[in-house]
Formats: C-alpha cells, structure tokens, sequence
C-alpha cells in the first residue's frame, strides 16, 4: 500500500513537471544583423519606407541640376496669376532619382529628400520594451554600385549618408523578425555588454 501511495506522489509529480515544461513559450529565433539588413532594403525597395532628408552646402548643385535637366527655375503664382515668388522644381527626369528639394541660391543648406537606393549598414541589436520586440540601430548610404548616373552626377557621395533606429517585432517563433516602423537612432540605446554588441559586421 505504501508503495503505491509513493508511485503516486512520483507520477503526479512527473505529470505535473511535464505540464510546466509544455506551458513554457518556445525561445524566440536570433534577429541576426544580415536579415535585419535585408528587410529594411527590402521595404524602401517596394516604396514602404520614407526617404531620407539630407542637408549640405555646395556652390555648384544648382547649375549642375538645371544643365542635367534634374530641376529648374519655376515661377510661384497666386490664383490671380501674379508671380509671387520663383524656386527650383523638380522635372520629370529629377523625380526618377530625387522626392522632394529646397535649394538655396546662397548655397547653404541644400535639402534633399533621396529616394534611394539605400544600403543599410547594423550597429546595433538591442532588447526592445517587449520581450518580443528589438530595437536595431543602423547607418544608411546611397547603395553607390546601384545609383542612378542622374544621381551620381550632382549630388556628393558622402553627403548621401545618416543614422536611423528601427523597431522590429515577432509574434510566433515559427515565423520570422518583421520591421515595425523607423525610430530615432538615439531612441534605440547602447548595446549591452552581454554579447548584443556586433563587433564587426562586414
């Protein structure tokens, strides 16, 4: 009798440890730097992405623009067709390689919303908010090998570059890391000592 009372508590126990085991979430797949890459150029590749504001200085962007036909001197008018002001717009040929501009006749300040394509370089993988949420930190260039020749005519190569954040989340371990929306960079925090640090990626 008392060996069964001991099989009993034995069996009980091994059911209810096999019960916790089986309650316990699958671990969620590595965000790996490679496919964090490639999911980020993926998105801007098919448009889902915004573009990126750049601001520079140079003496001779205008007059190269207007003689590679990239933009040109428009005059703003009002409803009653008085000129209110002129700026430089956009052709038909610009908007192949460019979003948007603001060119300043002084020279300073250029800005230009790029339309890509872009080459995403990871500095970052850290913990997000989430469990199944990371945060990936990430520099971005023009992808110069696959520019267009209107865009590498005018504008400056290394000017052509920043810092972005993005938030990537997972629901089911059986279906990979998705990019939830950009982030500032400084919202994505320094990696932890623990081994999130990527050392060297290319």
């Amino acid at each position: 009798m008392q060996d069964r009372h001991v099989f009993a508590i034995i069996l009980t126990g091994l059911i209810l440890g096999l019960a916790g085991c089986s309650s316990d979430a699958p671990p969620l797949p590595d965000l790996t730097p490679a496919w964090a890459a490639n999911v980020i150029a993926d998105k801007w590749a098919h448009e889902e992405l915004n573009h990126f504001r750049v601001v520079f200085h140079s003496d001779t962007l205008i007059q190269c623009g207007v003689q590679n036909d990239l933009w040109k001197l428009t005059e703003i008018k009002d409803q009653s067709g008085n000129t209110l002001t002129s700026k430089y717009q956009l052709t038909d040929r610009g908007k192949q390689i460019l979003t948007e501009i603001d060119l300043k006749d002084s020279g300073r300040g250029h800005e230009i919303v790029l339309k890509g394509p872009y080459r995403p370089d990871i500095t970052a993988i850290v913990d997000g908010p989430q469990p199944n949420q990371k945060k990936v930190g990430f520099r971005w260039t023009i992808d110069w090998d696959r520019a267009p020749a209107d865009l590498k005519a005018c504008l400056p190569r290394f000017e052509l570059t920043g810092n972005q954040g993005a938030l990537f989340i997972i629901n089911d371990p059986a279906q990979p890391w998705l990019l939830a929306s950009l982030m500032n960079p400084e919202d994505v925090g320094a990696p932890a000592a623990s081994g999130s640090v990527l050392d060297k990626l290319h």
